[in-house]
Formats: C-alpha cells, structure tokens, sequence
C-alpha cells in the first residue's frame, strides 16, 4: 500500500469516537488534599461555615464609627488594638477608634475602616485625626460575603488546580472525593533498543520512548509504571503484556506493523483482545491498535517511532485517560495565524510540530516521526485535514499545545 493508498484506514474523527465510546469504570475515591492536584472530583463540595466567617477589616487602618468622622479632620481616642486572629476587648463607643489589621475581626460598634494613610498620630498621645471620611460598609467585607455556609463550593467533576486545591482546604476538606487516576503500565519492545544509561553496539539505539510516555503522561490523571523494553521474542512479549494487564491502560510501543517480526497484535488477539483499531490515516502514527481486554482493560499499541508516539498519546490515549478519571476526553483545539505558508497536506491528517509565539503559528522543517530533535522545540502541533490545499501565511489553522 502507498502512502496515497489509505482507503483501508481509519481516520482520526472515527479513531476518537472509537476510543470515547469505550465503556470505561471510574473509581471514587478519597484522598489526601495533598496528592490531588490534576484529580477530577466525584462529588459536590459545599461550605462548611460562612467565607469570611466574621465581618473583616479589608486595610491596615483604624475601625470607627463612620458618623464619627463624616466631618473631617476628626480627632477619636485609640482605645484598642485587634490583630488578625484576635478579637477586641469592649464594643466601639462613640469618639472612639481601634487600631485594627487586615483580616481582623471588626469590634461591635464599628461600621467602617479607615485607612491607616488616611490618618495622623497625635505625637505623644494615643489619638488619631482621621482626614477622609468614610461611609457605612467601607474596607469591610461582611460575613458570608464570599461564600455562605452550605453553598456550592466546587462542583462534581471539576479537575482540581491550585486555586480548587485552595478552596478544599478553606472548607476543610483535608481528604477529597475524587476519581481515582487510572494505572498506566508502560512497555517498550525491540531487539534495537537498549537502556537510556547502557551504551548502543553499532546497530542499536537508545529507547526514549518509555522515558518520554512517563513525562508526557504525568499531564494526565495516571499513577505510572514502567515495565521496561522486551526483546523481538514473542514468549517475551506475550509475557510482558500480561503482566502489564494487571493494569488499567497498557501502553505498548514497537511491534505494531505489518513486518514478520511485528508480534504484538496477534499477541492481543490470543489473549482475547478486541482490536477496534489497527491503523491510523495520520500522519505520523500510522501502525497504531486501540484493543479492548478482557477485564475492562484497554491496551494502547503506539508505533516505534518517538514523534509517531508522542502525537498517537496526545491526540488518542489523552483522550481514555482522561475519560477514566472522570474528566472530558478532550480540550478544543485552538486556532491561530500561520507565520509562513504551507504546502499542500496529503491524503492523512497531518500533525506537525511547530512554535506558537502567542501570536502565530511557525511550522517547523518535518524531518519525520524519529526527529526528536525537532519536536524538543516545538510547544505545539499543527493540525493539518486531509487533502488540505496550500495555505498562505496569516492563514488561521488548528493548533493542539504540547
């Protein structure tokens, strides 16, 4: 089959709606505020006292009473001093004001907040003149104002950033109810490859395929594991799957083509796994399996090479991972002004690297799927539709981040 001889493969539209209608199970769990981060919530939280739980001074300045100082300057006597976290002695009385902080509780009797650089000291006293008056409210946040008990807080399905983690920890929630990441295993095949840390012989190479599926997949909700890379041996390799299906998701790079020692899909299928895929009109990523394992487990073969990877785990398993953990499949594509025109795209839909300066899209030299190299510069890929025309620059186009 050429390259323009792709009638018999699937396209990437049908490849996601493949992998999202896969049944998948999520897993409530509860865990630590801490080891959240990137978690999706399974259940809604609500406030568990009022936000802010008092009426709070919003300035470092002076709580008084505001029909004291509606004519300004006006002298009051320094009666107290409130800290955050503390509390005053008495009520405010008339011709009075407290020294009071950010975040202090406002004394009974006060209405309003002056500004301590709205003030003088009155040298060798504890007196004030304030010099701008305030009205009723001013510099106060009232209790309740940001969120009252028992509201809405963070809804089910929220993905968990810092600023939610924030909100957890307000309401104290020191453990979340989140659904659990799915367990990744990840499996590197090939008599080519060796270790990262060994030395290659003449015809070998250094696998960075497993090294580069861990980092890209710590973007997703996952707890990891890397199996290793097996030789060409098919005892081996079928070894080493099912050992890895005591995972959620199986990750397999290599073994994926239609070459004599491409063992990996027979393998599947002896141990009763449903190929719905088996090839790809992408470009890279062709030689690429989604297979359905008894068990309710999913295995994921990638092609060898690093880029065709990388692209297969952004564009495809992103998509499953994130679905496991209780999250949409998918962010939307953005889209910008090309830099430089494009030539014609072919008969595969195409992802090239390329360098969004926050303005536009510059697409970089495709040397192909093994360039590593070139896709370490890239912070996005181009999506490129099939049998798309030439595009000339300033031409909107698609754009996943990386």
């Amino acid at each position: 089959m050429t390259d323009l001889d792709v009638s018999n493969l699937i396209g990437i539209d049908q490849a996601m709606s493949i992998i999202d209608s896969a049944a998948v199970a999520r897993r409530a769990e509860q865990i630590p505020l801490a080891h959240c981060l990137g978690l999706f919530l399974a259940e809604n939280l609500l406030n568990d006292r009022d936000a802010p739980p008092f009426d709070k001074s919003l300035m470092d300045g002076y709580a008084v009473r505001a029909r004291d100082v509606a004519t300004v300057p006006r002298e009051l006597a320094v009666v107290d001093r409130i800290a955050a976290g503390g509390a005053a002695t008495s009520p405010l009385s008339p011709g009075q004001a407290m020294a009071i902080m950010t975040g202090a509780p406002i004394p009974p009797g006060a209405d309003a907040v002056v500004p301590v650089e709205h003030t003088q000291e009155i040298p060798d006293t504890i007196r004030i003149v304030v010099l701008q008056s305030v009205s009723p409210g001013r510099f106060i946040a009232e209790r309740g104002s940001d969120s009252p008990a028992g509201s809405l807080v963070l809804k089910s399905g929220t993905r968990l950033g810092p600023a939610q983690i924030a909100v957890a920890a307000g309401i104290g929630a020191a453990n979340l109810p989140v659904f659990g990441p799915p367990s990744v295993a990840v499996l590197g095949t090939g008599d080519e490859l060796v270790a990262p840390h060994q030395t290659p012989a003449a015809t070998q190479i250094r696998s960075c395929n497993n090294p580069m599926l861990l980092a890209l997949l710590a973007r997703y909700p996952s707890r990891t594991t890397d199996l290793g890379i097996v030789s060409d041996d098919p005892a081996a390799i079928e070894e080493k799957i099912i050992s890895g299906l005591a995972h959620d998701v199986l990750l397999i790079t290599g073994g994926m083509s239609m070459g004599e020692r491409d063992f990996v899909p027979g393998i599947l299928r002896r141990l009763r796994g449903d190929l719905k895929i088996t090839k790809l009109r992408i470009k890279p990523g062709k030689p690429f399996v989604f297979a359905q394992m008894p068990g309710g487990k999913f295995v994921f073969g990638l092609p060898g090479n690093p880029v065709s990877a990388f692209v297969c785990t952004v564009c495809l398993v992103s998509r499953l991972l994130m679905r496991m953990a209780g999250g949409p499949p998918a962010e939307p594509l953005r889209s910008a002004p090309l830099a430089q025109p494009l030539e014609s795209n072919g008969p595969r839909t195409f992802y090239q690297p390329a360098i969004f300066d926050g303005r536009a899209l510059l697409p970089l030299q495709w040397k192909g799927s093994a360039d590593i190299f070139t896709l370490s510069q890239a912070n996005s890929l181009l999506v490129r539709p099939e049998n798309q025309p030439p595009q000339p620059a300033g031409a909107a186009i698609e754009f996943i981040e990386i």
